[in-house]
């Protein structure tokens, strides 16, 4: 059985990241507690993930900034097309700067992907 991470390990997961990262990973964590706040928050794969029946989104940190996935990814509709995924990598959005997130469609990607999970 899957241990539930606790809180601090994605605390201390942020606090390692460099303070710009940390604003855009705080941010991101903030979305998808709003928007889904039954999903299990855990630490898995080194990064934070979030799983209802199944795993649903993680993000991770990249080079210029953080990643933003979804595990079912290929499956979710996205009309604005900011989804990509190389080399075997789960679609993600990249999000550099704070002017990269979209609550609203950041909501609907969520949404989508628990429902994904639910069916």
């Amino acid at each position: 059985m899957r241990a539930k991470a606790t809180t601090n390990q994605v605390d201390e997961y942020l606090d390692k990241l460099t303070v710009d990262k940390q604003m855009l990973g705080r941010e991101i964590r903030r979305i998808i507690q709003s928007t889904v706040s039954h999903l299990e928050e855990t630490y898995r794969w080194n990064n934070p993930c979030y799983f209802f029946y199944g795993p649903v989104c993680y993000f991770a940190s990249s080079r210029n900034g953080l990643h933003f996935g979804f595990f079912r990814g290929k499956e979710l509709t996205d009309p604005h097309k900011r989804l990509v995924s190389r080399n075997g990598q789960y679609p993600h959005i990249k999000v550099k700067c704070l002017d990269d997130i979209d609550e609203t469609y950041f909501a609907r990607l969520l949404k989508e992907a628990v429902t994904l999970n639910q069916n």
